[in-house]
């Protein structure tokens, strides 16, 4: 407790410090005005009165108060720590990075490690009156400067002037530049010198979001430490254990959710869920989510890449139109869109890169990602983002997804092409209904019961996994001789056997054979030499070309003409 201080003629300002239970240990000042007489003494220390605890936002009240506490940004902790350790700390800083990842914070850390009572050290005690005037900012040692108030060339002067005199009580002055690129060209030269060799007792420290803009005669003079932005895995786990101690619900589905909005900045996931508490009462749920910050549920972009996947092409646009209906941003759909392709990619590939997800989330896509496969979804996720520049240069944003859903749409007629190149045969559509018969007694009928017998041809067995793979098959002779099975193809299928036979693939025909043939040990994939043929002229090789099936097939699916043939030269 503070001692009362007298304040104009009518009125004693009390002032007390207090910790406020189950929160970080943030110290911080309340006052209060209490009547006062000319002829009556000040009241006594046990009828102070303390204010109630006013709301401070979870960026404030969750600030980190130890090196320990600062997420993420583990390489600049240990050099710090290190420094401060062997006594080899420069005297002057440059952090950088991303908004909200703890560049200030940070700065205010390092002034409590060097001012600290027990120290210079890397755990400050947090208790000493340094470590506390820092914490609450009103550490006269210690100043904080907006560069972006503060621009001119006459400020930095004034700064200077307060530099030639020693801390008040500390060991150092420090003083924190922030967003120090807003300085002048004139203020950046007039600091030159003092950065360069300033007194011993003053430590320089900066902060910015843009260092390009920061002059290489400055770098040149300060230690550069880059903070990195944060996971959206640790910043969910961050805002989950916030939760839990600060009272309030939080779904982990919502909590995912606000981290990918953050967009790694702690920051502004903490002043989304401020956000979020006000708008749901402390029940933040995936709902209310989808509600404040306009972003698609989960399910709703699962949906919509099930139908693209699919080619349902009037499924998709059924989608957007409701989203976009609802006031749902239509590049926030995109966004969502792709960032879910991305995570089925990652789960087609290996489930362990992509940790972000629940369990339910998982358990909605993980069947659909092993159905389309790593190749698929990687011809996908890049056809998608190649839309990235009509959506954003478009006047008609909802006109514009639109058209990328359309185009997504199409990557099975797509497939459908590389199939019949590949040699094989080309499937129905996967979009296509039962057709009824004409009594429609069939169309009533139970579906027949999946079979679990072995697949009757390699062919077969590929077709799930890798229908490519498997179109090339179709068009080869496969046999088994001993232990090895010889895959032929002929004279016309040599660029199907070098695709059959070729490192890509070795690992899903492999495991194909080792269903279809287990007692087989070895695979040889063989193509027929190439006869010689006197024939070629040009009109020939056009009818030829225009007749082929597969680039009648094409200019079907796709459209188009043909504009020139030319021989591939390779007899």
């Amino acid at each position: 407790m503070w001692p009362f201080r007298k304040r104009g003629p009518g009125a004693w300002l009390s002032f007390r410090r207090e910790k406020v239970p189950g929160t970080p240990p943030i110290a911080f000042i309340e006052t209060r005005e209490i009547p006062w007489h000319p002829h009556t003494p000040p009241p006594p220390d046990e009828i102070r009165y303390h204010d109630p605890v006013s709301y401070q936002v979870l960026a404030r009240s969750w600030r980190p108060q130890r090196f320990a506490d600062l997420l993420g940004q583990d390489a600049v902790v240990q050099t710090l720590s290190n420094a401060l350790g062997s006594d080899a700390l420069g005297h002057a800083y440059l952090f950088s990075g991303l908004r909200g990842v703890g560049k200030t914070t940070a700065a205010r850390l390092l002034a409590k490690a060097v001012n600290c009572a027990e120290g210079p050290t890397a755990t400050p005690c947090g208790e000493c009156d340094s470590c506390l005037e820092i914490a609450d900012g009103s550490s006269i040692d210690v100043v904080e400067i907006d560069a972006a108030t503060h621009t001119g060339v006459d400020q930095v002067r004034e700064l200077q002037e307060l530099l030639r005199f020693r801390p008040t009580r500390d060991r150092y002055r420090v003083v924190v530049v922030d967003e120090v690129h807003m300085l002048s060209k004139s203020a950046f030269n007039a600091l030159l010198k003092s950065i360069e060799e300033p007194p011993p007792y003053v430590l320089w420290i900066f902060a910015t979001t843009e260092r390009h803009k920061v002059p290489a005669t400055i770098l040149s003079r300060c230690q550069q430490l880059e903070f990195r932005p944060l996971s959206n895995q640790a910043i969910r786990s961050h805002l989950e254990t916030i939760a839990e101690k600060e009272g309030f619900a939080l779904s982990p589905g919502a909590a995912g959710t606000i981290a990918a909005a953050a967009q790694g900045s702690v920051r502004d996931a903490l002043s989304l869920v401020d956000q979020l508490r006000a708008f749901a009462a402390d029940k933040i749920d995936d709902q209310a989510v989808a509600q404040v910050l306009g972003v698609p549920s989960f399910d709703v972009t699962a949906s919509l890449v099930e139908a693209l996947s699919g080619g349902r092409v009037a499924e998709a646009l059924g989608i957007i139109r409701t989203e976009l209906a609802t006031g749902h941003d239509a590049a926030i759909l995109y966004q969502e869109t792709g960032r879910l392709l991305r995570a089925m990619l990652h789960l087609a590939v290996d489930p362990a890169l992509e940790p972000g997800l629940t369990d339910d989330q998982r358990a909605l896509i993980e069947g659909r990602a092993a159905q389309l496969g790593a190749d698929a979804l990687t011809r996908m996720l890049g056809l998608w983002l190649e839309q990235e520049p009509m959506l954003r240069d478009a006047a008609n944003r909802e006109l514009a997804l639109e058209v990328a859903a359309l185009r997504l749409a199409r990557w099975p007629s797509i497939q459908r092409v590389e199939r019949w190149l590949a040699g094989g045969q080309t499937p129905p559509a996967e979009s296509a209904p039962p057709t009824p018969t004409a009594t429609g007694d069939r169309g009533n009928d139970p579906p027949p019961p999946a079979s679990s017998a072995r697949p009757a041809n390699l062919a077969e067995a590929l077709w799930e996994k890798h229908p490519r793979l498997a179109g090339a098959i179709e068009a080869a002779q496969v046999s088994v001789e001993s232990d090895v099975v010889m895959i032929r193809f002929g004279a016309e299928a040599r660029a199907s056997a070098n695709y059959a036979g070729s490192n890509a693939v070795r690992k899903f025909l492999e495991t194909a054979c080792g269903v279809v043939y287990p007692a087989a040990r070895e695979i040889r994939v063989e193509a027929e030499a190439v006869e010689e043929s006197g024939g070629g002229t040009p009109n020939g090789l056009m009818t030829e070309a225009e007749n082929d099936p597969a680039v009648v097939l094409v200019r079907e699916i796709i459209g188009g003409q043909i504009v020139a043939v030319q021989p591939d030269g390779s007899g």
